[in-house]
């Protein structure tokens, strides 16, 4: 939505101009199961003039996720993009990143997006589990989770840990579809009639409000890693 929120993902399935002027900062996602070439990603990047642009990936497919990456640095190279690139990993993300770092492939990114996790059959022990085997690899690059961080375990699990430096997720937006908000612990309350003629304005107005919401709970519990605020 075009809410005013500074940090926005899209992509290409659903990028537009009108959300994509809202933003400060933007990352180009080469959207997981969108039937999309490198080189479609590259252009949609250079068109909304991203700061960030990620290579196709594949679900839970180290083999294929690789070749593009391969190919998507190529492709990189000669094009006109400003967009700063991204490494997208499937999980284990730790396996995969010693595969791309055995291939060289590691030496031409600086950060990395640990996909695969923001599907159902994963849980959230398992989610952080696979950010806590990456980071004993890799411990000082750039990583964003993808898709995941709205939830208060995940938070309260992550936050302040050195684990993840950025996430995205869907949350505020589909709670405000249902219109909800969230609370200091991220639970969803309902706060608006489900029909008429003012949900779509609301729903905007929900979604903003949410990602602020979510936004402050985050930099809460950064500062208070160890459960001061009282949410284990």
């Amino acid at each position: 939505m075009a809410t005013d929120y500074p940090y926005k993902l899209q992509k290409p399935s659903t990028i537009n101009t009108r959300v994509r002027d809202t933003a400060e900062s933007f990352i180009m996602d080469s959207g997981i199961g969108d039937d999309v070439s490198n080189e479609k990603v590259l252009d949609l990047s250079h068109k909304h003039n991203a700061d960030y642009v990620v290579a196709k990936d594949y679900l839970h497919d180290h083999e294929q996720t690789t070749e593009s990456i391969a190919a998507f640095l190529e492709t990189h190279e000669s094009h006109e993009t400003d967009a700063k690139r991204m490494c997208p990993l499937q999980p284990p993300h730790d396996e995969h990143y010693e595969q791309l770092e055995t291939r060289g492939l590691t030496d031409h990114f600086d950060y990395y997006v640990l996909g695969g996790m923001a599907v159902d059959d994963v849980a959230t022990v398992e989610q952080i589990e696979w950010i806590q085997d990456f980071r004993k690899v890799a411990p000082d690059v750039y990583a964003h989770g993808l898709g995941v961080g709205g939830g208060m375990e995940f938070v309260t699990k992550v936050a302040g840990r050195g684990l993840l430096d950025s996430v995205d997720c869907s949350t505020p937006e589909q709670a405000a579809m249902f219109g909800c908000v969230l609370d200091q612990r991220l639970r969803q309350r309902e706060v608006r009639v489900g029909s008429g003629d003012g949900v779509s304005k609301r729903n905007k107005a929900l979604a903003e409000l949410n990602s602020w919401q979510l936004l402050d709970v985050w930099e809460r519990e950064i500062e208070a890693p160890n459960g001061l605020m009282g949410y284990q």
